[in-house]
Formats: C-alpha cells, sequence, structure tokens
C-alpha cells in the first residue's frame, strides 16, 4: 500500500474525538521531528496515524490480505489523573477491508485503549455497524485528565481508574501524521522507540486478536465487549462494587458485554440503567481512592502499571 493510499485511508476513517474542557493537558500534542527524546512542540490538536496489515507487520492474517489496522494515537504532554506523570500515549483502531479504492473500504471493527496493560484495563471493541461508522471515523470520548478512550460516553465509567467524561467537546483535529512503524518512522517520528513511554508496545501488536473478534461475532450486534474480561473481578473488588461494575449486560452475557447499545424504547431503560450505574461506581470509586491512593505510594504503581 502506498504512502498515498494510507493517508487517505487514515483521514477517511478519522475519528470524532470528544475531550474535557477541563483536561489540564488541553489538547492532544504535536512532537519536535528527528530527535529520540519525545517533546512536545505544541498541544494543537494533532492526531499520529498507522497503517498496517491485520494481525501486524511481522504477523499479517493469512488469508486476509485485504484487511488493514488503522491506528491513531492521541498523543499528550502528561497524565493528570491519579498517579499523573509525564507523556501519555493512547490510541484508538479500527479494522478496515479494503476495497479496489479508498472509497469502497468498510470498516469492521472498532477498538477503544483504556488503561491497557493495567489491573484496570477497559480497552474494549465493537463492530462498525453497531457504532454507525462503516464508512467514515467513529466517535471516541476521552477522559479527562487519563486520556483513556472510549466508544461511548456512558461507557466512560466502568473502569476502575477514576474515569470521567465531564464538559465535553468536540476537538478539531489540526492534523493527522502518518508515524510509520518501530524500525521504519516516517515523518520524522524517531521518538516513537522511546523508552519513556509505551508506544514501540503498542505499534507492533494487533488490536483485533481472532479470540476478541470471535467472542464479539457470538454476541447481539448491539454489544460493545471486554477486550479482556478476565480483569473485571479485580477491577469489581478495588471499586467495592461487585454487582454494579458488570455494566447493564445480564444473564449469559454479562462476562463479555460491557455495554448493550439497544434500540427504540430499550434504549431509554438501558441509558438510564447505566447512568445510575456509572453514578454508583463514581460515588463508590471516591471513598476507594483515598484508601487506596496510600498503598499505591507504598507498593508502586499497581493500579495503572507502567505509565501508559
Amino acid at each position: 500500500m502506498s504512502d498515498d493510499e494510507e493517508g487517505r485511508l487514515l483521514e477517511r476513517y478519522s475519528p470524532v474525538f470528544m475531550i474535557s474542557r477541563g483536561d489540564c493537558s488541553d489538547k492532544p500534542a504535536r512532537f519536535f521531528a528527528d530527535t529520540r527524546k519525545p517533546t512536545v512542540l505544541e498541544e494543537d490538536g494533532t492526531i499520529y496515524g498507522q497503517v498496517f496489515p491485520y494481525g501486524g507487520q511481522a504477523f499479517p492474517r493469512k488469508g486476509r490480505p485485504n484487511q488493514v489496522e488503522l491506528h491513531y494515537y492521541h498523543l499528550w504532554r502528561r497524565d493528570c489523573g491519579e498517579m499523573g506523570h509525564r507523556l501519555d500515549a493512547e490510541h484508538v483502531s479500527v479494522l478496515v477491508r479494503t476495497g479496489t479504492s479508498v472509497e469502497e473500504s468498510k470498516a469492521l471493527y472498532w477498538y477503544a485503549a483504556a488503561h491497557e496493560d493495567t489491573i484496570c484495563d477497559a480497552s474494549h471493541l465493537a463492530r462498525a455497524v453497531t457504532l454507525h461508522a462503516e464508512d467514515h471515523g467513529a466517535t471516541i470520548w476521552i477522559s479527562e485528565g487519563k486520556h483513556a478512550s472510549f466508544l461511548s460516553e456512558l461507557m466512560c465509567t466502568h473502569g476502575c481508574g477514576g474515569d470521567r467524561c465531564t464538559e465535553m467537546r468536540p476537538l478539531k483535529t489540526k492534523q493527522i501524521i502518518n508515524m510509520g512503524e518501530v524500525g521504519l518512522p516516517m515523518n520524522g517520528a524517531v521518538w516513537l522507540s522511546s523508552i519513556e513511554w509505551p508506544l514501540s508496545a503498542k505499534l507492533s501488536r494487533s488490536d483485533f486478536l481472532e479470540k476478541r473478534v470471535a467472542r464479539i461475532e457470538r454476541l447481539p450486534d448491539t454489544d460493545i465487549i471486554w477486550a479482556n474480561p478476565a480483569k473485571r473481578p479485580a477491577q469489581a473488588t478495588i471499586l467495592g462494587a461487585n454487582a454494579g461494575i458488570g455494566g447493564a449486560a445480564t444473564g449469559a452475557r454479562a462476562t463479555d458485554t460491557a455495554l448493550s447499545i439497544a434500540d427504540s424504547s430499550t434504549s431509554s431503560a438501558l441509558d438510564t440503567t447505566v447512568d445510575k450505574t456509572g453514578k454508583a461506581l463514581k460515588n463508590s470509586s471516591r471513598n476507594v481512592w483515598k484508601a487506596v491512593k496510600k498503598s499505591v505510594q507504598k507498593t508502586g504503581e499497581v493500579l495503572n502499571g507502567k505509565p501508559e
């Protein structure tokens, strides 16, 4: 795939990012080119993109040469939530089936990264049709200070990372810069392999593991599913909300389903349920965070793992 075609695909599926007016880091940042140390040039709403064969550069999926992953990285000057730190690398991605032209391509699934590789991992994915985002970018909600990505505003309170999405506004994306890949950076993005953030690890792996895709295909097309459902019991214990943290899904779907986007009258009832659950989690988390914070400071970044 040519650089021009990659660029046009990145433009076609560029997400609409909703960011908080109260975020201390303002907007995603543009970084100085051709320097190995990631250094913010300007917080101007720049998004960095990446395109590679489905499965990753090294391990493309056999039999699916017409599927590519597009990754969109919103990079921040700092994480200013609990246990904040300098630099923050977050992203969303979409699996696209290509056609004879960019206009004939079709998005299949969307993935939102939220506290990846930590105990509070709330990353999730959905069919593109569920989000009405098959021919264009999905709307992505970015939590204040922590910058976790969510496919729905209602999802923002479903993790244990102290996320909240308040006073949200659409980001006016300044530009999308194709950053290339680890070992072959483009447009001066040589800082992507810096050990100051875990960006290189995110660049070299697929978000659409076959087992994840198989799980979502077993569920109704109204469902948004957890990428790592095995972590939910531990998260519930941290929040002290074992009953509520499972979200609105019930029965056999509860393990996998993060949120069910139902139609018509069912949607209103579901939204009310999830809203109440979110408020309960927020109230519970305030007291729990106070108790956990001292322990976290002594034992290391238990909740955050390594800096995101």
